[in-house]
């Protein structure tokens, strides 16, 4: 069973989620909150779960702080923003203070959850415009993105690539021409060499550089 959290303003967007969430047998929505000071209020009697879906313009404390306070409590969560707002520094911002993936409104909200499953093999949720602007950011001048990646192998680096346009290993796999297993070895020696635990610490190291 996946459990789901929600954190969205919009009444109607998040009266559908909830419906369509709970009519998934495998899905399960843990809480659904209107604002960040509604999700604080009850957050030390809730469970850690799977996913949360936050939206940025929140009334109140705003979903970008409230990234940052998910994150404080549980590590191991996927966060996903969705939002109107493609301004590359707001996406960057996100990405940097721990969210997993990036959702442009609106969607389709039948493409949206089965997208989970995107996140449960290990890839990243955004839309290709977004994935766009990250490869626009990390892909800098030669040398600038050499300094960051000089200790990974050529192998390591398209596994890195490929990581960043949010496939699965599996995906990468089959780009690349491997195993899904040596696609699982590559990402733990990179994990290692870029000194992170996770793809969206390896996506904020990268953007910082």
């Amino acid at each position: 069973m996946i459990t789901v959290g929600i954190i969205e303003d919009d009444r109607p967007l998040r009266r559908s989620l909830e419906i369509y969430i709970n009519n998934q047998k495998d899905l399960y929505i843990t809480f659904s909150c209107n604002s960040m000071e509604a999700f604080l209020e009850q957050r030390s009697t809730l469970d850690e779960p799977f996913i949360i879906f936050i939206d940025l313009g929140l009334p109140g404390i705003s979903g970008m702080e409230g990234i940052s306070l998910i994150r404080q409590q549980w590590v191991e969560t996927h966060i996903v923003v969705t939002t109107g707002n493609d301004n590359d520094s707001v996406i960057f911002d996100c990405i940097q203070r721990g969210a997993n993936g990036y959702l442009l409104k609106p969607f389709n909200i039948e493409s949206l959850v089965k997208n989970i499953d995107i996140i449960r093999k290990g890839g990243a949720l955004i839309t290709p415009d977004v994935a766009m602007k990250l490869f626009k950011k990390i892909h800098k001048p030669k040398d600038t993105y050499q300094d960051v990646t000089a200790n990974l192998t050529a192998r390591e680096n398209d596994v890195v690539n490929e990581l960043l346009k949010g496939l699965t290993y599996k995906e990468i796999a089959a780009v690349l021409g491997i195993s899904a297993s040596t696609v699982n070895d590559h990402l733990k020696n990179i994990y290692v060499k870029m000194d992170v635990r996770t793809k969206s610490e390896l996506i904020s190291k990268l953007l910082r550089k």
